[in-house]
């Protein structure tokens, strides 16, 4: 049973939409990253991440929701995937936070600081990826007393 589940959690991670998703993530990074070194110097590094991060991930959803999961735009969709947004950047800074403390000050281990992005991107791209497929899937209606008619038999 667990090892179906194993499967089956890696049949979505290993997909065409995940990797779709991981090339708007790329992208994402990329137009953080441009906004954030253009505005930097002439407002500070606060401001500078903050407008830089909202216009990425604003840039994401209408990229996810049209190219990784082709839905329209909706409020709905668009205000949860705001709030995964800023839930990841938060766990994302608490985990940078949390192992830039142990590798430095407990363990001493300088060296592997400089590799914490990449580990925090690998443990939380995949689950953003799970709940992004959740909040972008179709509701599936079921109609408790009445039947459904087939289009074909109509």
């Amino acid at each position: 049973m667990i090892k179906e589940k194993i499967k089956s959690l890696l049949k979505i991670v290993i997909s065409e939409k995940f990797i779709r998703f991981c090339i708007i993530g790329i992208i994402n990074t990329i137009i953080h990253l441009i906004i954030y070194n253009a505005l930097r110097i002439e407002y500070g590094g606060t401001i500078a991440t903050t407008i830089a991060f909202i216009v990425a991930s604003i840039f994401s959803y209408f990229a996810n929701s049209l190219y990784t999961y082709k839905t329209e735009i909706k409020k709905k969709t668009f205000f949860l995937a705001m709030l995964v947004f800023v839930l990841k950047l938060l766990l994302n800074d608490g985990l940078e936070f949390g192992l830039s403390y142990l590798f430095e000050k407990v363990l001493n281990l300088l060296q592997l600081i400089k590799f914490i992005p990449i580990f925090i991107t690998a443990l939380i791209l995949p689950f953003q990826f799970l709940v992004f497929n959740k909040i972008f899937k179709e509701p599936q209606y079921e109609a408790k007393d009445e039947k459904v008619v087939s289009s074909s038999k109509v």
